[in-house]
């Protein structure tokens, strides 16, 4: 069978309140479910999806509050297992759609991450786990089980939750936002193509004529809020299949955050690669290669 390199744009009913939507990038090879981190999109993947195609029948998703998909009232409807509960019920639906039994490859960039994670130890739906530097944020008695000390100050999600809430939302057109942002440190390593996706699949038309953000900055700021909400530590123990644990060497966590969860995780292993928090749009051939291989990186 051939593969189109261009996606088909899908929508799944999840519950009676939640539609999630996505894009497929449709063949007859084994599943590959893509989740972005917080505030983007699933058509930031498109890039590192047709690095996959030839191996992977490729999804990406968005999370509720992103792209099409459904925007509960914040901050409630972002509790991270609402996260979970829509990964699992749209793996379920992918799965009977293909008649396969299982998703081949999850893969989680950040928010992604550990989403990912905390699904697969939850429900065995996954042969293997990828964790693209998450954010992982044990609680207070697994840090002292782990022999780990509880960083002081404010919890880093309340601290780029208020970020998050200045974010201009509302611009007259794409091409004036781009040009404000381009050089903003979460963007300025961006791939072109992938920073054009996002401004295409990030923003969405309003009826007077501007754009606004698809992720609305109350609903990206309520999921910081939340980290922590789902204790994917606890979880670790549960999770049946090979779990990789990718550190971005820029990226945001400390190795030794890494280490105590990898260490409870039954397959897991903690690789490091060079670049920062975004990897899949940042070193996106490097990224996809590790997602097809996962001997090309060193642990």
């Amino acid at each position: 069978m051939t593969f189109n390199p261009e996606p088909v744009f899908r929508e799944w009913q999840i519950n009676s309140e939640t539609k999630i939507t996505g894009l497929e990038w449709k063949n007859d090879k084994p599943i590959a479910l893509l989740a972005h981190a917080n505030g983007f999109c699933a058509g930031v993947w498109a890039p590192l999806a047709r690095l996959l195609l030839p191996h992977y029948h490729v999804i990406a998703y968005d999370f509720r509050g992103h792209g099409s998909s459904s925007k509960p009232a914040p901050p409630e409807g972002y509790h991270w297992q609402y996260l979970v509960d829509d990964l699992l019920e749209l793996s379920r639906q992918i799965l009977a759609d293909k008649g396969q039994k299982k998703i081949a490859l999850l893969a989680g960039n950040s928010l992604g991450g550990v989403i990912s994670a905390a699904a697969a130890g939850e429900v065995d739906l996954f042969d293997r786990v990828v964790m693209l530097d998450p954010p992982l944020r044990p609680s207070d008695s697994m840090m002292k089980t782990l022999n780990m000390t509880p960083p002081e100050g404010p919890k880093p999600g309340v601290v780029i939750a208020k970020m998050a809430r200045r974010r201009r939302s509302i611009w007259p057109d794409r091409e004036t936002a781009g040009l404000a942002w381009r050089q903003k440190p979460v963007f300025k390593n961006w791939s072109d193509e992938s920073y054009a996706l996002y401004l295409e699949h990030g923003m969405q038309d309003r009826a007077d004529g501007d754009v606004e953000l698809c992720c609305p900055p109350e609903v990206e700021a309520s999921i910081f809020e939340a980290t922590g909400s789902v204790d994917v530590f606890e979880r670790a123990k549960q999770i049946k299949c090979p779990v990789q644990l990718v550190k971005a060497s820029k990226g945001l966590f400390p190795i030794g955050l890494y280490q105590g969860f990898i260490s409870l995780v039954p397959q897991g292993k903690l690789l490091v690669m060079e670049g920062g928090h975004l990897l899949p749009m940042e070193e996106t051939e490097k990224t996809a290669e590790f997602l097809i291989n996962a001997d090309a990186l060193e642990a």
